[in-house]
C-alpha cells in the first residue's frame, strides 16, 4: 500500500465509524412545560433515607461515640428532611 491509499483507507475508515454514532451528536431539545393549575407539586424528600445518611454519617463524625453520633445524625437528617418537605413558599 502506497502512503496515499493509506491516507484515503483512514480517512475512509473514520468516517465509517462516526457514521453509526451520528444519533449520538444530535441536537436534543427539551421542552418546558408551564401548567396553570393553581397547586404546586414539589418532590417528595424521603425522612427515612434522610434520617439514614444522617445516623451513617453521624456514626462516622462521632467514631468514638459511634451509637450517639447514629442516633444524633438519624434526628438532624430526618429533621432536615422534614424541613424540606414543607409546602410553604415565601
Amino acid at each position: 500500500m502506497t502512503p496515499l491509499t493509506k491516507k484515503i483507507s483512514a480517512a475512509v475508515l473514520s468516517l465509517a465509524l462516526f457514521m453509526p454514532a451520528n444519533a449520538a451528536f444530535a441536537r436534543t431539545h427539551h421542552h418546558r412545560r408551564v401548567y396553570s393549575t393553581s397547586t404546586y407539586h414539589r418532590k417528595h424528600y424521603s425522612q427515612t433515607g434522610g434520617a439514614l445518611v444522617g445516623a451513617a454519617a453521624g456514626a462516622l463524625i462521632d467514631h468514638r461515640h459511634p451509637l450517639t453520633g447514629a442516633l444524633i445524625g438519624a434526628a438532624v437528617g430526618e429533621g432536615v428532611q422534614y424541613e424540606r418537605n414543607k409546602h410553604v413558599r415565601h
